[in-house]
């Protein structure tokens, strides 16, 4: 599927669709860094990059500083490849859920935010915000309401508390090589769109707000 890019400014970050094999080269080693060193969820492989076959397809989002440095991502499968809630993660999954695989619908893997960022007061949780953000804008760029995704089930709380309503869809499972307790649940942006305008308005005219400076963006991407 072809999707448009989105491309947003916020303060001192940048994010944006990473487009070129360099800069997608740049998140599977940050990649690597967090889920195979950091957090131990992969295993090792040589080249020191976290690359599979669902990235053959897959989107790119980035949260980068002015200097280029890559501090958060996210990958989104499209329907029309295999999600990894149909084989990997599918443990997850209650016996009665059937999985979308419309146009509508797409699956949020790999969401990653600098371990150095909790170091600095608020910035993990920034970084997060600002990826929320893109994915909010980008869905709605693309005709997207629904998105799966896979979370331990801390991380699944910090969302809803976040102000991110997800319907959890399986049971609690421990996934190797980690043995987290991690859960699937789907997203609806049409379903949050309307509470957050009703409850919380000022989230939804934030999570609309664009400032595209994508010549600056562009500029300081160079050095990635």
């Amino acid at each position: 599927m072809h999707y448009q890019p989105v491309h947003l400014h916020e303060q001192e970050f940048c994010l944006r669709t990473l487009t070129s094999e360099k800069e997608r080269e740049l998140a599977y080693r940050f990649r690597y860094r967090i889920f195979c060193r950091a957090l131990r969820w992969i295993s090792p492989s040589a080249p020191g990059i976290d690359r599979d076959r669902y990235d053959d397809g897959a989107t790119l989002l980035g949260v980068f500083e002015e200097s280029g440095e890559l501090r958060a991502m996210v990958r989104i499968l499209p329907p029309t490849r295999p999600f990894m809630l149909e084989s990997d993660f599918a443990p997850l999954l209650a016996p009665e859920h059937s999985v979308r695989k419309s146009p509508d619908t797409v699956e949020l893997t790999r969401f990653a935010v600098d371990p150095a960022a909790a170091q600095t007061r608020g910035l993990s949780q920034r970084l997060s915000l600002l990826l929320y953000k893109g994915l909010y804008q980008w869905c709605h760029l693309n005709e997207v309401r629904y998105a799966y995704l896979v979370v331990e089930k801390y991380f699944f709380r910090a969302i809803q508390l976040a102000g991110f309503p997800c319907r959890r869809i399986g049971p609690l499972h421990r996934l190797p090589p980690a043995n987290v307790e991690s859960l699937a649940a789907i997203f609806d942006m049409d379903y949050f769109a309307s509470e957050a305008r009703a409850k919380r308005p000022q989230l939804e005219a934030w999570l609309n707000a664009a400032q595209d400076q994508s010549t600056r963006c562009s500029i300081a991407s160079a050095t990635a």
